[in-house]
C-alpha cells in the first residue's frame, strides 16, 4: 500500500457469472466494462454458483505503479507468447498432415 499515490476510490460494481469452469469463474461487468476471470476460491457464495448469477463487489481504479515496464514481467509475457505461438504453429502443422 505504500506505493500507492492516490486514496481509495472503492465503488461497487456488478456482474453477471458467465463461466464457471473447476478453478476459475469469469463475470461480465455490467455497464460494458469488460470481464474479470478469478479463481473460483475468492467468491463468497451461500449458494451453489451457476452460470447467470448476478455478483456484486468493490473495485478501485488501478494506479500505474513506476514509469518504467518492469523488464522481469516484458520478458515473462514475450516469453509466454512466442511459446504459444510455438505451440499453435505445432498444432496448424499435425492437423495439416493428419489431412
Amino acid at each position: 500500500m505504500d506505493r500507492l499515490k492516490y486514496i481509495s476510490t472503492e465503488q461497487m460494481f456488478e456482474g453477471i457469472i458467465v463461466e464457471l469452469h473447476d478453478a476459475s469463474v469469469t463475470i461480465d461487468i455490467k455497464g460494458r466494462l469488460g470481464q474479470l476471470k478469478i479463481p473460483r476460491r475468492m467468491i463468497i457464495s451461500e449458494y451453489d454458483l451457476a452460470i447467470g448469477q448476478e455478483v456484486g463487489f468493490l473495485m478501485t481504479y488501478p494506479e500505474v505503479l513506476e514509469e518504467e515496464p518492469n523488464d522481469h514481467y516484458v520478458h515473462a509475457i514475450k516469453e509466454h507468447e512466442r511459446r504459444r505461438l510455438e505451440n499453435q504453429k505445432k498444432r496448424e502443422q499435425t492437423h495439416r498432415e493428419e489431412n
